[in-house]
Parts: C-alpha cells; structure tokens; sequence
C-alpha cells in the first residue's frame, strides 16, 4: 500500500496487480475474484481490465475479413464460480432500466458486459454454453431499444452523441457472430 495515495487508489491498483499476475501467470482459481462481484464498481473494474488482456477478441470491423487471435480467452470453469450468473443479473438490470433510457454508467456497464461475453465466445468451448443462457434474448432487446432510439433521432437529438448506442449495436452483431457463426463463415465470404 502506498501511504500517499487515496484508498480507492490502493484497491484499485492491487485489484490490477492481483488481475495481472493471475492472468499473466494462467492461473484461474475458483473463487479468487468473487468477493469483488458483489459490488458493481469493482465488477466494472474486473471485466475491463478482462477485456483490455484480449483486446484483440473485440473485432467489430465488419469490413475487413476476421483473424483468429493469437491468445485464446479462458473456459468457463477456469473463471470465478457464479461469474455468469452474476454477468445474466447485472445485463437484466440494464434490460430492465434501458426502456426508461440507460444512464451513460448504465450503458457503460452494458457495453462492458457484452464486450465481456465477445470475448468469452471467442474460445469455442464457451459459445454451447454463453449460447443455451437467456444471454441473446436480454442483448437483442437492448440491442432493439438502441436501433429504435437511433432511428428515431431528430436533429436535435442528432446534436446528442450517440457513439455508445452504435456501438452497442456493433458489438451485438459481433456477439451474434460469435454464437452463430464462431468460425466467420459469413465474413469469410463476403470479404472474398
């Protein structure tokens, strides 16, 4: 603990350091994270710094033809006991609140959340099991509330930014992607 920084500061960076040796080394044990999923900030900080180790998992580029990381993402098992439970809770809520509109956290913690599942389906393995959960219906009815809020935008909603909206949906084509077409077929084909 260094005596000059704050206390969130502390957490925050020995939840890093403790992120980047259990990843770094390859050693997932069961439980070794869960007591920071018992409180959303700590989640949040959990799965990005998750997402940011296989940042190359995240292709969105529909354009260009689709490349097999290097770096597979982890199996299920080898992550924390209950982490899709707790992920299926947290998304219901964001279903839950995004008809009365999301705030930009909320979104934030949805975009997390679907990024975090693009990348656990990239290993194979998982897309069975991510695939049977009630994953694809909470995302695709968020996914609906976005493409109708874009939409309908009018040009003063236009003045609003609506980067997180598109790029929710972005990331829903590629979460659909990875459940429905793990190998890239479609893509494959339509960029020759």
């Amino acid at each position: 603990m260094n005596p000059l920084c704050s206390e969130d500061e502390n957490i925050d960076c020995f939840l890093k350091n403790t992120f980047n040796y259990i990843f770094g080394q390859r050693l997932f044990k069961r439980n070794a994270l869960w007591s920071i999923f018992r409180d959303p900030d700590y989640l949040k900080i959990w799965m990005e710094n998750f997402i940011s180790s296989y940042e190359q998992c995240l292709d969105v580029d529909f354009e260009k033809p689709p490349s097999r990381p290097e770096d597979v993402p982890p199996v299920l098992t080898l992550l924390p006991d209950n982490i899709l439970q707790v992920l299926r809770h947290q998304l219901l809520q964001c279903v839950q609140k995004a008809s009365d509109g999301l705030e930009p956290e909320q979104q934030h913690l949805a975009l997390l959340l679907l990024k975090f599942l693009i990348v656990i389906c990239r290993n194979l393995s998982n897309v069975e099991e991510i695939g049977t959960c009630s994953y694809i219906n909470h995302i695709i009815t968020m996914t609906t509330l976005y493409i109708q809020q874009l939409k309908s935008r009018t040009k003063e909603k236009e003045m609003v930014d609506q980067s997180q909206a598109e790029e929710f949906v972005r990331h829903a084509l590629a979460f659909c992607e990875s459940l429905y077409d793990p190998y890239h077929n479609w893509r494959h084909r339509t960029c020759g």
